[in-house]
């Protein structure tokens, strides 16, 4: 028997295929950009008391970035130790030097079309492995009739 976190790591994969990853080609990301970036040491100090101690990595989209700081609408906070908290894009203002290594995150509409495809056909195989369809099978004999 599978536990929910089990299955829960189990889709994890399947859920992240649906986004691609790739770094940003500006210097100054334009609003309504998703990111992915990581604290550097002297962020994770500045930043603990808006977003919590021990921040490596930040998801959110920027509202507004100049050459000193970026607004991010926060979606998700990743923590030292593998905690992860979501944010329901509360905007928080991070000084430039706070973050590195920032990343565009996109929607990739093919990626989903084919894990939605895996999964719908995955889902039709295992219900007919264990005969949750019987799709017109008969049983090879019938019940005698009543007397």
């Amino acid at each position: 028997m599978t536990t929910p976190l089990l299955r829960a790591l189990g889709l994890a994969p399947l859920l992240a295929a649906c986004y691609t990853q790739r770094p940003l080609t500006t210097p100054l990301p334009a609003p309504a950009t998703r990111i992915v970036a990581q604290l550097t040491d002297s962020g994770v100090v500045a930043m603990s008391t808006m977003i919590g101690a021990g921040a490596v990595e930040v998801e959110g989209v920027i509202a507004a970035a100049d050459a000193t700081a970026w607004d991010v609408q926060l979606l998700r906070v990743d923590y030292r130790g593998g905690a992860s908290v979501l944010w329901n894009r509360e905007q928080v203002r991070f000084p430039r030097y706070a973050l590195t290594g920032a990343t565009e995150r996109r929607f990739d509409k093919r990626k989903s079309w084919l894990t939605a495809g895996v999964i719908t056909v995955s889902a039709f195989l295992a219900a007919r492995l264990f005969g949750v369809f019987g799709l017109g099978d008969n049983p090879a004999t019938q019940p005698p009739p009543p007397n």
